[in-house]
């Protein structure tokens, strides 16, 4: 045995060092990915913060007043008068003129008929001016009985009252309390 052992322990000669490989094993290409997905994110938040930073610079266009925004409506209006029914055009103005005072004035007209209206106008006072109120009453009597009602010469009677609901707000643009 001893012989064996022997022979198991010999020392290797110096041309047979050099032929020991040693395993090592592969370099992964993890940390590479996660390395380049943390800087493609970085980047990506960097490019998210300056176009942010630069659509917060750019003007906008301000935006319409209520006014012109009623206005631009009484004008659309006019336009398509010989393509719709007059009863639709009744209802587009009044509602026109009642989304207008719903913005100006925080008035919850929008959402009244025009008796439950009238009934509030006559018992308290609205920010609406006087002026206004008395056109207005004349307005919506009349734009009722021309969208409800069949009226004789409801063509004849729309384009005073579109011309009645533009000066409705002219007057409310006029005299500001």
């Amino acid at each position: 045995m001893d012989c064996f052992t022997h022979i198991l322990a010999q020392q290797p000669n110096a041309d047979e060092l050099y032929d020991i490989v040693i395993l090592e094993p592969k370099t992964s290409l993890w940390p590479f990915f996660l390395w380049a997905l943390l800087i493609f994110v970085f980047l990506g938040g960097i490019a998210a913060m300056v176009i942010t930073l630069l659509r917060s610079r750019t003007p906008t266009a301000p935006a319409m007043s209520p006014q012109d925004r009623a206005e631009a409506r009484f004008r659309g209006i006019q336009q398509k008068t010989d393509s719709i029914p007059v009863s639709e055009i009744m209802l587009e103005v009044s509602d026109t003129l009642k989304d207008y005072l719903a913005e100006k004035y925080d008035d919850p007209l929008r959402f009244e008929t025009t008796q439950e209206f009238l009934k509030r106008i006559s018992k308290q006072k609205t920010k609406l001016p006087d002026a206004a109120q008395q056109e207005l009453r004349g307005f919506l009597v009349a734009a009722d009985e021309i969208k409800f009602g069949s009226t004789a010469g409801a063509e004849e009677k729309s384009l005073p009252l579109i011309k009645s609901a533009e000066n409705v707000v002219s007057l409310c643009q006029t005299i500001n309390y």
